[in-house]
């Protein structure tokens, strides 16, 4: 060893004594620190690290800090002092410096190491400790492992943490609980961490109860060393699933004192609680077995389900999650989902049925609520069971030889006054609702014989619901999303809501390759194209989105006349310089299928060149042309619009998830000219944005045309929020993705990449607290909806008042999206970048109030109305500087 070797030994060796002599210490500032996280595995969910403000992280895990530091968060690698993994660094250098260890007893692959030998803490801090600071962490947590602390192994502990106190006076320090420290810590340590409180890990990742004379000591150990200042973090164990054991989990340890987090005994970062994660997955169990049936079942985007019920349970917030009733296992084996559905469309054999009866008395354990829309159990035994569990009267067998039928009861809270109510005999079942339902609609009806039945067709009970008879003309007898709001029956949350943007709804529009190459019938026989560029797209500046078929521009479709690939890719660059156009792909040909692993190319003309046939060259391969011939510079293609006649394959789906591209349906349309506005006439519930949809063969003749231009009248003088198919696609992707995470009923956590910049909750929730929310520009109201609006972080937190709030600056609407650099109390400073001048609405002020603002560098003033609103009408680019004025400033500018 050489003298500067000796030298920094002595003094690591040294330093801890004086520390320990003197009690100085600088300690560091753990911060808030309200919520705890704990993941061991070598690459921990990124989103998962952005909803907590302390985490536990392996010291290898391979994780970006960076957005945390941002926002204040902290992160501790756990550092195991008394063992280490044969093969790691870690090892070879404790053999290199010699540090004594032994083989451990119960893992091979692990060894034991003497912390008691005097090279051993300028091991760790060779091996472990200045690693782990180069990596960005923010403090330590030393930990013993399942080493059984004694006397001698504390000292060493002590002794380690005034070394690394000395050495990162700024970093955290956490010790390990179950070293049997107390408060004498305090002078090199900020806290503990205990790891198993109540819990600890049994058997095949089984959880077990610690017996009740030790937790007891722990609960007073814990209770001491904080009296004395320090703080304890606790991890406790319960099952995944299992909601009310980790509920039942974090109020112990919160009883006790102990800053919680319940998680599953790998240590893998499965978050149980106290934050509770909502989960938005509606398991919908549908179809048959094809194997026992003879014939496939249908797939899921056609089933009942989907084409009634997909609608107004993702505006709930819900994300369906379809299941093929295929063999005996076709029930999942966790229970991470809000809700089940069982489809009208299910079929199941006798043992299938009897396994699903068997299976129901899980989710009422776990109060999960079950929507029954069909009776699928025809064997005997598993009906029995079944209507047993629902606790239903009658047989639930259709009616023989019903002579009529009527309405016996009905609660109009649930109907809509859309559809006249009808009583059918067709269906009639002999069933009563168990006591304590809630009836929404009843029949009553007599056979030929005269006996009377009752049929309780749609109703809500303990379980969940029930929607039986004829679905889909049951479900069109009622308001779908009061009722499935009733069923699902969770308290409020704020759900991610992709038809308003800024507080206005959406609106977006893109043109189909079809008819691209096609003559029109105008004077002269323009291109369709030619038409659209001239007639539509070079007048209305709204964004469009613009896609091409590669194989239509270079002439090599069937039928296509050689010669003219020059002219339609001239036309294509023409209208991709269009300050408002976007670019997407309509795929190389036009396939129907997209099976993975074949040829699924459209039939080609003769003098085609290319050779591919496969999904690479049909999506990866058109854009590449797109970008390398037809984009001026600046601009990309960035969107997937498949073929309408098209279903894209998962494999498809996922190759341009790999390739980070935005996908839309192409959306067939109908003829009306061609062209379809959806969602147009009614505002009143936003459940879907407005989309402008259109062909190129829509400009085929002065009818198209006509229909075409009303349409982008109608809609550039609504006051709606455009944007790309692009964005609104990242949108619609980034809110099936959302987390979000309750840490009271008035208190949330959204997790999400922030493309989607909208939440809504019911506007008797109360309004967010603009003091307290963090990444919350402003919020509005619509038709009973509070819609908030987000700065587009990863984090987002929300927290509501239903008191009144003192005036306080946000964002009420805007035209075009907004990116603020700052926004506080009675000051916002952001960016607007659109097409046309940006309409703004900002709230908070005093009635009448004013504000000053610069808009690129000119200053303006503008008054508040009575209700303390500010109008802006902003320049299609501006940086702007808002300011409100105190009242004492516009009673001397009077």
């Amino acid at each position: 060893m050489s003298f500067s070797h000796r030298f920094c030994f002595f003094r690591l060796l040294l330093a801890p004594c004086f520390l320990l002599l003197t009690g100085w210490v600088h300690a560091a500032d753990l911060g808030p620190a309200e919520t705890l996280f704990v993941d061991l595995s070598q690459q921990p969910d990124q989103r998962s690290l952005a909803a907590f403000d302390l985490c536990v992280l392996h010291p290898h895990a391979v994780a970006d800090m960076e957005p945390g530091h941002a926002r204040g968060a902290r992160y501790l690698a756990l550092l195991d002092v008394a063992q280490v993994r044969l093969g790691t660094r870690e090892a070879v250098l404790a053999a290199a410096r010699s540090v004594p260890s032994i083989p451990h007893v119960m893992n091979g692959q692990m060894r034991q190491v003497d912390c008691n030998a005097p090279n051993w803490i300028a091991w760790m801090v060779e091996a472990q400790i200045d690693p782990a600071a180069r990596r960005g962490f923010d403090g330590f947590v030393l930990r013993l492992g399942d080493m059984k602390a004694d006397a001698g192994y504390r000292r060493a502990l002590l002794t380690l943490a005034a070394t690394v106190r000395q050495r990162y006076p700024d970093k955290a320090l956490l010790l390990d609980f179950s070293a049997g420290l107390d408060a004498s810590a305090s002078h090199v340590a900020d806290g503990f961490l205990a790891l198993g409180v109540f819990t600890h890990a049994g058997r095949a990742g089984s959880v077990e109860w610690t017996p009740v004379v030790e937790t007891q000591k722990i609960a007073r150990r814990i209770r001491a060393v904080q009296m004395q200042g320090m703080r304890v973090f606790a991890v406790d164990y319960a099952m995944q699933g299992d909601r009310a054991a980790a509920r039942e989990a974090a109020q112990r340890l919160a009883v006790i004192g102990a800053r919680p987090f319940i998680t599953t005994p790998g240590l893998k970062g499965v978050n149980l609680g106290p934050l509770v994660e909502i989960s938005r997955r509606v398991l919908v169990l549908h179809g048959w077995d094809e194997r026992r049936a003879g014939r496939a079942a249908p797939e899921a985007d056609v089933t009942a389900t989907a084409r009634i019920l997909q609608e107004p349970l993702e505006w709930l917030g819900r994300d369906l999650d379809f299941r093929l009733a295929r063999g005996l296992r076709f029930l999942p084996e966790d229970h991470d989902f809000s809700a089940v559905i069982l489809d009208p469309s299910l079929c199941l054999d006798a043992e299938q049925q009897r396994v699903l009866a068997a299976w129901l008395p899980s989710l009422a354990a776990r109060g999960i609520p079950l929507l029954l829309t069909g009776m699928p159990f025809t064997d005997e035994a598993a009906r029995h069971l079944a209507l047993r569990q629902f606790e239903i009267g009658g047989s639930a067998e259709i009616v023989p030889r019903l002579a009529k039928a009527d309405i016996a009861s009905l609660d109009r809270q649930f109907l809509t006054s859309k559809m006249p109510l009808v009583a059918r005999a067709l269906g009639f079942l002999d069933l009563a609702a168990p006591p304590a339902a809630r009836i929404v609609l009843a029949l009553r009806g007599a056979d030929s014989l005269g006996h009377e039945h009752r049929f309780d067709q749609v109703f809500l009970t303990h379980w969940g619901a029930a929607c039986l008879g004829s679905f889909e003309l049951t479900a069109a007898q009622i308001d779908l999303p009061t009722f499935l709001a009733s069923w699902l029956g969770e308290s409020a949350m704020p759900v991610p809501d992709t038809t308003t943007r800024e507080g206005r709804r959406v609106f977006y529009s893109h043109v189909s390759s079809v008819g691209f190459s096609s003559a029109s019938t105008l004077p002269g026989f323009p291109l369709c194209a030619e038409v659209m560029r001239d007639r539509i797209l070079n007048r209305y500046l709204l964004p469009v989105t613009v896609s091409v078929c590669e194989a239509d521009l270079r002439g090599w479709l069937p039928g296509q006349q050689a010669g003219n690939e020059t002219l339609l890719e001239h036309v294509a660059r023409s209208i991709f310089e269009l300050p408002q156009v976007q670019a997407a792909s309509n795929s190389f040909s036009r396939p129907k299928h997209w099976g993975a692993g074949s040829e699924i190319t459209s039939r080609l003309n003769e003098r085609a060149q290319s050779a591919r046939r496969d999904m690479e060259r049909e999506i990866a391969g058109s854009m590449a042309y797109i970008h390398r011939r037809l984009l001026p510079v600046g601009k990309e293609v960035n969107l997937m619009l498949w073929p309408g006649d098209a279903k894209p394959s998962t494999e498809a789906l996922r190759f341009c998830e790999t390739l980070q591209i935005a996908q839309l349906s192409d959306g067939t349309h109908t003829a009306v000219g061609d062209c379809t506005v959806s969602s147009l006439s009614d505002d009143s519930t936003r459940t879907r944005p407005v989309a402008l949809r259109c062909s190129f063969e829509d400009a085929h003749d002065s009818r198209g045309i006509a229909a075409l231009e009303k349409a982008f009248d109608v809609c550039a003088g609504l006051p709606l929020h455009a944007m790309t198919a692009a964005a609104y696609a990242a949108s619609v992707n980034d809110a099936r993705a959302t987390r979000i995470l309750r840490v009271s009923d008035q208190h949330w956590i959204i997790i999400n990449r922030g493309d989607c910049r909208t939440l809504r909750l019911p506007i008797s929730a109360g309004v967010p607290d603009m003091a307290k929310c963090e990444g919350v520009s402003g919020y509005t109201t619509h038709s009973g909806q509070l819609y908030i609006h987000t700065l587009g972080r990863e984090r987002t937190e929300i927290v509501l008042t239903s008191s009144q709030q003192p005036s306080r600056l946000h964002l009420v609407e805007s035209s075009a999206q907004v990116e603020f650099m700052e926004i506080t109390s009675r000051r916002a400073i952001f960016q607007v970048r659109s097409l046309r001048p940006v309409e703004m609405v900002f709230g908070g002020f005093e009635p009448h109030g004013q504000c000053s603002y610069l808009e690129n560098g000119r200053p303006y003033t503008a008054t508040a109305n009575a209700e303390g609103r500010v109008h802006l009408d902003i320049a299609c680019s501006a940086t702007v500087s808002l300011q409100m004025q105190p009242p004492a400033l516009r009673a001397a500018m009077r």
